[in-house]
């Protein structure tokens, strides 16, 4: 299926314009492996790669991983 680039500048906005700012091991991992990519040398800023995004579409149609979970609201605390 070929998509036009408004199809995939939406798909893209959805799902890459996120970045982590602060490095974790989780990150630190995923950036080694190729998954995310970190723009500065200690790590910071880490965003998805094409990979990144692939294993992500893969696990959610093997049912590993939900792509999206509503969310659920909670109960307000005593405003009083």
């Amino acid at each position: 299926m070929k998509l036009g680039i408004r199809q995939l500048e939406l798909l893209r906005s959805v799902g890459t314009t996120a970045a982590l700012v602060v490095p974790c091991a989780i990150s630190r991992r995923l950036c080694e492996l190729g998954l995310m990519k970190a723009e500065r040398p200690d790590g910071s800023f880490s965003h998805v790669t094409p990979s990144g995004l692939r294993a992500l579409a893969d696990a959610a149609e093997e049912g590993s991983i939900d792509l999206f979970v509503m969310p659920v609201d909670k109960p307000c605390g005593d405003r009083g």
